[in-house]
């Protein structure tokens, strides 16, 4: 153990063309109301042997044109036999969108109790290309189905200041980019509860864009809700905790305005611990400890029917969101019960079946990640080629030379983003510098994610501010191959540095005197003419230009005059 214990604004213009029955909302905000669909509109008998049919009695819009990438969501009004709203054999709700290309978009509904100023059942989709997208949407349940007629309504894209979901770049398979194309470089802090306004907009200040948030039951802030788990014991397994979930609905609303991303971890350690000496447990306050001991959560047939159900209901809730970064499956899952008490083909049976269900029924793609504790033995190899991103913890060697060796190890062993999930759990500025550069001159997808919050000192965060600066001038999409030297053995001086086609850059520190003036000379470089830049690390600014000519493979630079123990470069050639 290493550390811490449909609200629809009406659309204008929808192809309901069999708009019998009344609005069953009042237009929001001025917007117009749509018709909605009625019993002209359905496609089947509306009762069967097994009960009555959902009937969809009413639809709202909360747009007609729709940003790219932003939401765009329908609020119904349903009814039927069903006793258990979150349960999609007894009733579900979905919608088929054409894009105007042509492509098929399938995205389930979900149950929001929550809501007070209009219908509970609603749809939420972001689009990702420009102009008209047609839909119709569909009630099943135990008795039949009722479907809208094959176009029940129409919204139009268009151009927005947004790039879209993070996901694995399609050009450059070692880090991550919006859906847009354009690069994205994690700057990576843990704030896992209690997140307050004040502090994401000092992460966001401070050039912050991934934050770890916990379905754990830590967060007191917000409406209160933080403090259960999705599927709390107070409200059942076969639920979700509806507080918790507006919880989750206010952050990514928080993160969205201020262009920051969550990884969502699912499972968090103590969630699944109950007996495990020497970790936290939280395991009765889980909705599945109504159904068995934690050492089964990782076999059991039962609660992986509960399972399924909870991963619908986040993609449904909150898939379509551009603040929704990464499925973080399970934190540190040698800390569980399931793991210590099982054959490891047991749990690495779920880590595959998690990821497959996400794979198969995320549409926006987001990636999944999933990590060991932080321990030097905590190296779990199954997850690293399993999960779209290959995330070791780090407690045990916060040394530049410890995160280079782990990062150098996982880039030569699995062609996929590399992360540092958790890290430090101290107050170090140096500390934190030298693992931030160091990370980034290797390779790594995103700054290591510092443990938490509550360990960053205003000292840090302008270190933080630092990297992200010269992080937002580097392409990611080009490929890079990561190249260390010895750049002067008296000094112990040493650079790393992620060798490019047309653009490098990297990171020389000394470890004697200052990095100023030290040569650093790059093997298996092309020849030809080449701009050297040089920054220093701990404000960001610039402190020289200079011209270099590589020959015979080789290429040597000299670092200007500078009092720093380190400094960054990029080479560009020209």
């Amino acid at each position: 153990m290493n550390r811490r214990t449909l609200i629809f604004a009406a659309i204008g213009g929808l192809l309901l063309a069999a708009a019998a029955l009344p609005v069953l909302m009042p237009a929001m905000n001025g917007d117009r109301e749509s018709p909605p669909s009625g019993p002209e509109a359905r496609a089947g008998e509306a009762q069967t042997a097994a009960g009555e049919a959902p009937r969809i009695r009413g639809a709202r819009a909360n747009a007609t044109e729709v940003g790219l990438y932003e939401k765009f969501e329908l609020a119904l009004e349903m009814d039927g036999d069903f006793d258990n709203p979150y349960d999609p054999d007894q009733i579900s709700l979905s919608m088929e969108l054409t894009s105007p290309s042509g492509r098929k978009w399938n995205i389930d509904g979900f149950y929001d109790p929550t809501e007070t100023t209009g219908s509970k059942w609603k749809i939420r989709f972001a689009p990702d290309e420009k102009g008209t997208w047609r839909y119709r949407f569909q009630a099943a349940g135990h008795g039949g189905a009722d479907k809208s007629k094959e176009t029940a309504g129409e919204f139009n894209a268009v151009a927005s200041g947004s790039r879209g979901w993070i996901q694995v770049s399609q050009t450059n398979k070692r880090y991550l980019e919006y859906r847009d194309g354009s690069s994205f470089y994690g700057i990576g802090l843990a704030y896992p509860w209690n997140i307050t306004d004040e502090n994401l907009d000092r992460i966001a200040a401070s050039g912050g864009n991934l934050i770890t948030y916990w379905n754990g039951n830590y967060d007191g802030e917000g409406n209160g809700g933080g403090r259960n788990q999705l599927q709390s014991y107070e409200a059942g397994v076969d639920k979700i905790d509806p507080l918790k979930a507006q919880r989750v609905d206010d952050l990514l609303a928080a993160f969205e305005r201020r262009g920051l991303h969550m990884s969502f971890v699912i499972w968090p350690h103590d969630s699944l611990a109950d007996q495990l000496e020497g970790w936290p447990n939280a395991w009765s306050q889980n909705g599945y400890s109504a159904i068995g001991p934690a050492k089964e959560f990782y076999s059991s047939e039962a609660m992986w029917k509960y399972q399924e159900r909870l991963y619908r209901y986040m993609i449904a809730r909150w898939g379509y969101s551009q603040a929704l970064g990464i499925w973080d499956l399970v934190d540190e899952i040698n800390g569980t019960d399931g793991w210590a008490q099982n054959p490891t083909d047991v749990t690495d049976a779920w880590v595959a079946k998690v990821h497959k269900y996400f794979k198969a029924h995320d549409p926006y793609g987001h990636p999944t990640m999933g990590s060991m504790a932080g321990s030097r033995q905590d190296y779990w190899d199954f997850a690293y080629r399993t999960l779209d991103l290959a995330d070791r913890e780090n407690y045990y060697n916060f040394t530049y030379d410890g995160y280079a060796k782990d990062i150098q190890k996982r880039w030569d062993s699995y062609g996929k983003p590399l992360m540092i999930g958790e890290t430090g759990n101290i107050t170090d500025t140096e500390k934190y510098h030298q693992a931030i550069w160091v990370s980034l001159a290797n390779g790594l997808a995103s700054i290591p994610v510092w443990w938490d919050f509550d360990h960053m000192s205003d000292e840090m965060f302008t270190q933080m501010k630092a990297l992200a600066a010269f992080a937002a001038t580097i392409d990611f999409r080009e490929p890079r191959t990561p190249v260390h030297v010895e750049a002067d053995q008296a000094s112990k001086a040493q650079a790393w540095a992620m060798q490019g086609e047309s653009r490098s850059f990297g990171w020389l520190l000394a470890e004697k005197g200052g990095a100023g003036g030290k040569p650093v000379t790059l093997a298996n470089w092309a020849d030809g003419a080449y701009t050297v830049a040089w920054y220093d690390p701990w404000t960001g600014a610039s402190i020289g230009e200079s011209g270099a000519n590589a020959a015979g493979g080789s290429l040597t630079v000299s670092a200007p005059a500078s009092t720093e123990p380190d400094l960054a470069f990029t080479i560009t050639r020209r």
